[in-house]
C-alpha cells in the first residue's frame, strides 16, 4: 500500500520498518523543486485553491514527504494537519503542520467530530485495505458543508477497458504495483455518495512520462476514456439514514 506506482504491495508494518523507501520517490520538478510521481500525476492543486478556504482547518491524508503541503503553505493556508501511515513529512515547514501517524485502514482519526472545513486525499484510496472505514472517518471529522477532494486512477480509461476484456486485469492494478482497491462507478455511488454529495468530477492527465499506449493518447481529451486520474469534489452529507 505504498504510494509509488512501481513498487509491489507491502503492509503498514513493513513500510514502517523501512521508511527509507519513501526517500527515493522524488523525480524532481522545475516547478516545485521538490516533487514526486504522485504529485505530478494525481494532484491538482488549483482545485484545492478553488474550493478550500484559507481560514478553515485543512486535513491532508497521505502527504508522504509533503509536496502539496508545502504548496499550500506558500499559498497562505495556515491551519494545516496531516495524517499518514508513516511520518516522512520533510518538505514543508514542520512547525506549521500538525502531523499524526496512523493506519487509515483501522485507526480512528485523532480529531473530534466536525473539526475540519476541508479534507484532501490525493492518490491514496487505491492503496487502502479498508477504504470504507477511511471514508467514514473523513465524514466524521468534517464540518457541515465542508469539502472533501480526492483522486484515484481512472479505471474507465480505454486501456483499462480493453486490457480487462482481453486479460481480465486492469493495468493500473497488477501484481507488480501497490494498487489494491478499485473504485468503479457502482461502488462509488453506493459507498462514497452515501456520505457525500458530488459537486465536481474531473478527469486529468499527469505530466509524467507514460507507457507507450498512453503516450499515443496524450493529445486526446482528458475525459473518462483518456484521463489517467479522476478527481472528485464532494460536500459532506449530514443525513445518511
Amino acid at each position: 500500500m505504498l504510494y509509488f506506482t512501481y513498487m509491489p504491495y507491502i503492509t503498514v508494518e513493513e513500510m514502517r520498518k523501512n521508511p527509507e523507501i519513501f526517500r527515493g520517490m522524488d523525480s524532481g520538478s522545475s516547478k516545485t523543486g521538490t516533487t514526486h510521481a504522485r504529485f505530478e500525476g494525481s494532484t491538482v492543486p488549483e482545485m484545492a485553491f478553488a474550493y478550500f478556504k484559507k481560514e478553515e482547518a485543512l486535513l491532508e491524508c497521505g502527504p508522504i514527504r509533503g509536496t502539496f503541503t508545502k504548496v499550500m503553505q506558500e499559498k497562505g493556508y495556515s491551519d494545516l494537519h496531516a495524517l499518514d501511515f508513516i511520518d516522512v513529512l520533510d518538505y514543508p515547514d514542520r512547525k506549521r503542520v500538525t502531523m499524526h501517524e496512523i493506519d487509515f485502514n483501522k485507526d480512528r482519526f485523532p480529531y473530534k467530530d466536525r473539526f475540519f472545513g476541508s479534507v484532501v486525499a490525493w492518490g491514496i484510496v487505491e492503496h487502502l485495505e479498508n477504504p470504507f472505514h477511511f471514508i467514514r472517518e473523513i465524514h466524521r471529522v468534517m464540518k457541515p458543508g465542508a469539502t472533501f477532494i480526492f483522486s484515484v486512477p481512472n479505471v474507465f480509461h480505454i486501456t483499462s477497458r480493453l486490457l480487462f476484456l482481453k486479460r481480465g486485469m486492469f493495468p493500473r492494478w497488477n501484481k507488480s504495483n501497490n494498487h489494491i482497491f478499485v473504485l468503479p462507478r457502482g461502488v462509488f455511488e453506493k459507498t462514497v455518495l452515501k456520505y457525500f454529495n458530488l459537486v465536481e468530477e474531473r478527469f486529468v492527465k499527469p505530466k509524467l512520462e507514460l507507457p507507450l499506449l498512453r503516450r499515443l493518447t496524450r493529445f486526446l481529451p482528458a475525459n473518462q476514456w483518456f484521463g489517467d486520474y479522476v478527481v472528485y469534489v464532494l460536500k459532506k452529507k449530514e443525513d445518511i439514514s
